[in-house]
């Protein structure tokens, strides 16, 4: 097999120049990067993005910025900043405007934010592991797929396949057409790795998103704790007299709607076991209730009295 010499290659030019080609007619690029970990998606949105903005220097005099972004706040942000001609990468996309949630609030109001981009005739570079997983309304927006295979070390480039995208707007079908280069078919395209200072701004937003994602999590995590402590300090409440396994099984099960399965895997036990432990629950829910009951008639009696 022929080793290929990347070097002598031109580096993702039929994708630059169709970008190009768009924005000479006032058009703005939609392009999606896929790739499961590890192949160099992340290095290849960001590599793609620099390419852009060291052509436009040459070409037009102007140096667009390039915004990372990992929420739809951080998106808006972007766009209220930007001018005509920047460049937005998208991390995790499919996280952002997950198929699973097409109706959400989030993935409705994408519409709205992908016209702004064509208005502002901005590029946007957004990643994902894998096609399927995106909201199928930002799927049909796209112009461009870029699906990386593998990265090269000892040349230090990520090798990909690319495609135009056409969206059909009655069947709402996408469909991929592979580009050419002087009247011939090109099939793959190849990316260097991004500069450090572009790549250590990428990793510091990383970082910024981790730790702000985990102070999220302790926060709703202390919120849901501190509710389950108000429940069960509340006179009225039926768990009261519940054993240490049966209250925690009773958050998971009643509160946080595991499955008996999950629940079983989590402490080691099988789930029949945990069946018995939730039936338990309810009998001594019910048994409360009735001893309650019994109370309220007393006193109801009392004051006839």
């Amino acid at each position: 097999m022929t080793k290929v010499n990347f070097s002598k290659l031109p580096e993702a030019d039929v994708l630059l120049t169709a970008i190009k080609e768009r924005s000479k007619k006032g058009l703005n690029s939609n392009i999606f990067v896929i790739g499961l970990s590890g192949t160099g998606k992340s290095s290849t949105s960001i590599r793609v993005a620099e390419l852009l903005e060291e052509k436009r220097k040459e070409e037009e005099e102007t140096i667009p910025q390039i915004f990372i972004i990992d929420s739809l706040l951080e998106l808006i942000k972007s766009l209220r900043k930007s001018k005509e001609g920047d460049i937005i990468i998208s991390e995790e996309v499919s996280v952002l405007f997950s198929s699973r949630r097409a109706m959400a609030g989030d993935n409705v109001s994408i519409g709205k934010v992908m016209d702004t981009c064509r208005k502002k005739q901005l590029t946007i570079i957004s990643n994902a592991p894998i096609w399927g997983s995106i909201d199928s309304h930002l799927r049909g927006m796209g112009h461009f797929l870029i699906e990386t295979l593998r990265i090269n070390k000892t040349q230090k480039v990520v090798v990909s396949k690319f495609h135009r995208l056409q969206t059909n707007p009655s069947s709402g079908k996408t469909y991929r057409h592979t580009m050419q280069r002087d009247g011939r078919d090109v099939s793959r395209m190849f990316t260097k790795m991004p500069s450090s200072n572009t790549w250590n701004d990428y990793e510091n937003q990383k970082d910024k998103f981790m730790d702000e994602l985990y102070e999220r999590l302790q926060n709703e995590q202390e919120k849901k704790q501190e509710k389950f402590q108000k429940d069960l300090s509340k006179k009225n409440t039926s768990i009261r007299d519940l054993s240490p396994q049966e209250l925690r099984v009773h958050q998971l099960f009643f509160r946080q709607n595991k499955t008996r399965k999950e629940i079983a895997e989590g402490f080691g036990i099988s789930p029949q076991r945990v069946g018995r432990i939730i039936k338990s629950i309810v009998e001594k829910s019910k048994n409360e209730k009735s001893e309650k009951e019994k109370t309220v008639s007393k006193d109801s009696g009392a004051d006839i009295k």
